[in-house]
């Protein structure tokens, strides 16, 4: 029965386990997307670019949650080390 729902109703769940906060500083949260991509290889995919009032006011916890402060202070929110360990390990260092 649950292959047959399966079969009718297809879906796919896409997770972004890296979130770039930023504090109204588009511009250089695409720039850490960047060194992200470019130097660790991570790929865009696992990426997004989130906005916030305040790096404080971040209540849900993700996977790696980084938030740029408006004076350009880069914030660790929350940190799966298992996930980092185990899921991360394959992209390479610079």
């Amino acid at each position: 029965m649950k292959f047959v729902i399966s079969l009718i109703i297809p879906f796919t769940v896409y997770a972004n386990p890296i979130n770039v906060i930023h504090e109204n500083s588009h511009e250089l949260a695409l720039i850490y997307k960047t060194i992200l991509e470019n130097e660790y290889f991570v790929p865009s995919d696992l990426i997004t670019l989130k906005e916030t009032k305040d790096c404080s006011l971040i209540k849900k916890k993700g996977k790696l949650d980084l938030c740029l402060k408006n004076n350009g202070d880069l914030l660790v929110v929350s940190v799966d080390r298992e996930f980092i360990n185990d899921s991360l390990k394959v992209f390479q260092a610079p």
